[in-house]
């Protein structure tokens, strides 16, 4: 019996938007929209503002800051937007001074199910929570990361503020921020990626005649975040798994590169060939006349088991492979991630653990440190912030306070 294919895929595509929708509604019962209602005591406060609880009350006391939340514990308490209202207060630049560029940062690997989406959604939200100002440019039709920051795929089908309309090629925009949306996170916006990303693609490729034509359209989203790079501190980008005219713009653009990459013998085989096609692409690039050379590559090993059979070794091997250009901190396999990702948020977005307490606090911990490394390399990009390591929690408690 013949099947119709089309009426098939259709079929199950409607199935699939239907229990999506079913999905969300679960994840983020009884509100439609995604709300962060995290809140910090005085050390995880004085922590992530880079100042002692003790510097923090003083100041309350002495009416520099005002007076801080009392749970019904009689605990004092902060939101996330206190923590700004007391950088600013204190005069705490997180992040790079207005004349400095933005870090374009590219969490890439062309193989799937390496947690690309996972750790570009974590290492925004850590971002964020350290005051920085965050822009996420979900580039993969897939729209996984999209997903984990409450965009609606249907809201996007009819908008022409996407990513896809700015990177077509009879694009109806020329102001790169009209494809930004706000986040749950109040210092994060997102350029959501939408269905028709893909589409677009080929349409990119299609009629790409001439060397100044190529040159223009591997160069769109790179011009784009130009518009805005002064606007923000770090802007992640999440490729597509694929070396397209999508991923050549990718690599146009980022001015770093995170590359996730699991410990295992099939992963490391799959590591040197992408090393290798990224090789290529950017002589590919030089090629263009659109010179790219990264301020750093870093390489870290994700979903890593200490006790999983060869994975210790794979570890040693992918150190000796990478060098300096791998984190010391690996991140580890983690049920709190994966059951977090399954409910559209990540660890850092609640502080009550699907698991135990020990788990999440084991996991919210690790990540932390390889987080920490990266925002070390992305501070050294900015002349403010590098001189030896200059960092405002050095500072004498008098001063800083």
């Amino acid at each position: 019996m013949m099947i119709d294919t089309i009426s098939n895929l259709k079929a199950m595509v409607d199935n699939g938007e239907a229990l999506s929708s079913q999905l969300k509604k679960v994840a983020f019962r009884p509100r439609e929209r995604k709300r962060l209602e995290l809140t910090f005591g005085p050390g995880r406060a004085a922590d992530l503002i880079g100042r002692t609880p003790e510097a923090i009350a003083k100041a309350e006391a002495k009416g520099r800051l005002p007076q801080p939340k009392i749970g019904s514990n009689g605990r004092r308490y902060y939101t996330l937007e206190d923590l700004t209202l007391i950088r600013q207060a204190l005069g705490i630049t997180p992040g790079k001074q207005a004349h400095e560029a933005a870090v374009v940062l590219a969490v890439q690997n062309f193989k799937g199910g390496v947690g690309k989406s996972t750790i570009t959604k974590h290492l925004a939200d850590f971002l964020a929570l350290q005051g920085l100002r965050v822009l996420v440019v979900d580039c993969d039709p897939q729209a996984s990361t999209s997903s984990l920051f409450d965009v609606d795929q249907e809201e996007l089908w009819d908008s022409e503020e996407t990513l896809a309309h700015f990177l077509a090629p009879t694009a109806p925009l020329s102001d790169f921020r009209q494809t930004i949306r706000d986040t749950a996170w109040p210092t994060t916006k997102i350029v959501p990626s939408s269905l028709g990303l893909g589409e677009i693609e080929w349409h990119m490729v299609a009629g790409a005649e001439g060397r100044q034509e190529i040159m223009r359209r591997f160069g769109l989203l790179r011009s784009g975040i130009s518009q805005i790079r002064r606007e923000f501190d770090v802007i992640l980008l999440d490729p597509p798994p694929a070396m397209g005219f999508l991923g050549m713009n990718v690599m146009a653009a980022a001015t770093g590169l995170v590359v996730p990459v699991p410990a295992r013998q099939l992963d490391f085989l799959s590591t040197i060939h992408f090393m290798t096609n990224i090789a290529d692409t950017l002589e590919a690039l030089h090629g263009y006349d659109m010179g790219v050379n990264y301020d750093f590559i870093r390489v870290v090993v994700s979903n890593y088991s200490r006790s999983a059979d060869g994975e210790a070794g794979m570890l040693r091997i992918l150190q000796q492979m990478c060098g300096t250009n791998m984190l010391t901190n690996p991140i580890l396999a983690s049920e709190e991630i994966k059951n977090s990702v399954q409910e559209f948020r990540s660890v850092y977005e609640s502080d009550k653990p699907i698991s135990s307490h020990k788990t999440f606090t084991r996991c919210r911990d690790n990540l932390d440190l390889v987080f920490s490394e990266i925002l070390h390399v992305i501070r050294q990009q900015w002349p403010s912030t590098s001189m030896a390591g200059f960092d405002d929690r050095h500072l004498p408690e008098g001063e800083a306070a």
